[in-house]
C-alpha cells in the first residue's frame, strides 16, 4: 500500500500548482483532493439562498466542491496515481489538519496562498497554521 497524501484545494492557481506538484511527486500515492467548506466565507456575488449551515446550504456548497474537483482534474495526467475527493465544514487550516489526522494520511501538499492572494504575503495564513499544527509533514508548494 504506497502513501496517501492529502492535497488542500480551494480553486486558486495555487492550490492546482500544488495538485500538480503532488500528482508529480507522488505518482503511485493515493491522493486525497479536499476542499474544506468555509462557514464564515461570504463573497460577495454568493447566490446563497439557503439558510447558512442548513442541509441546503451544505449540498450547495458540496456540488461547488464537485464542480471545483472537475476543473482541477480536468487535462491532468493523473498516472497510476488514485485520487479520491472529500470536503469537511470548518475554517480552512483547523479543517485540513483535523481530516489529516483522523484520515491517518502520510503528508499534505498546500499552495502556499490561497484565494486571497495577497501579495505583500510571503506565506498564506491557512498554509501558515497547517505547518505549525499538522502531525504530518507539509509541503508548502510556491
Amino acid at each position: 500500500m504506497g502513501q496517501s497524501i492529502l492535497v488542500a484545494h480551494d480553486g486558486s492557481t495555487h492550490a492546482q500548482e500544488a495538485f500538480e506538484y503532488a500528482l508529480e511527486t507522488y505518482p503511485d500515492a493515493n491522493l486525497v483532493l479536499f476542499h474544506a467548506i468555509d462557514p464564515f466565507a461570504v463573497t460577495p456575488d454568493a447566490t446563497d439562498a439557503s439558510a447558512p449551515l442548513s442541509e441546503a446550504w451544505l449540498e450547495e456548497h458540496r456540488e461547488d466542491a464537485r464542480e471545483l474537483f472537475e476543473v482541477a482534474l480536468e487535462g491532468l495526467e493523473t498516472g497510476d496515481a488514485r485520487i479520491e475527493t472529500d470536503t469537511a465544514v470548518g475554517t480552512p487550516a483547523p479543517t485540513i489538519v483535523a481530516y489529516a489526522a483522523d484520515a491517518g494520511v502520510d503528508g499534505i501538499v498546500v499552495g502556499n496562498r490561497g484565494r486571497n492572494d495577497a501579495v505583500d504575503v510571503r506565506l498564506g495564513s491557512t498554509a501558515e497554521l497547517v505547518v505549525r499544527r499538522a502531525d504530518v509533514p507539509v509541503v508548502v508548494v510556491r
